[in-house]
């Protein structure tokens, strides 16, 4: 019965001890970073996406900060992030939405009334860039990453 008790610690012991290891990549990533202006200013708070032109590629995502630059990293397998990009050529997908804020305070029923009595696309995210730059058909924007740091600016236009 102490042997069942002392394995069953054990194997315990060692599940615990495998969740908290580090979720590695299997492939090399280089580092990229992403500069976006629009209207002449630095583009904040901007989604990017690296969508790859390669079919086996793997895309990157990264948003903007106050400066305009997005600091790109991969997904791999079971969740792990690699920062940077792998090798390759990509399109540039850049998109911002305005999200309408609900209050903490808010009647939720009174709320649903509202919105059924006006229009029902109202409340749905708008657009705040111009929807060329959303899809990898239609942005212009493309960039290869090498070997080392890489740095791309665009500058985004109406």
């Amino acid at each position: 019965m102490r042997i069942a008790a002392v394995l069953t610690l054990v194997a315990v012991t060692i599940a615990i001890a495998g969740c908290g290891q580090k979720k590695g990549v299997s492939f090399k990533t280089v580092p990229v970073t992403i500069k976006l202006t629009y209207k002449g200013q630095p583009l904040d708070g901007a989604n990017v996406q690296m969508y790859p032109l390669d079919p086996n590629g793997r895309g990157a995502t990264g948003k903007t900060d106050a400066n305009g630059a997005a600091v790109m990293r991969t997904f791999g397998d079971a969740g792990a992030m690699a920062e940077g990009a792998i090798p390759g050529k990509y399109k540039i997908i850049v998109t911002k939405v305005d999200v309408p804020q609900v209050s903490e305070n808010i009647n939720y029923e009174e709320y649903s009334k509202q919105q059924a009595e006006q229009n029902p696309y109202a409340s749905a995210p708008k657009p705040l860039l111009p929807t060329k730059y959303s899809s990898p058909q239609t942005t212009p924007f493309e960039c290869e990453v090498k070997d080392g740091p890489n740095e791309f600016s665009f500058e985004l236009t109406d």
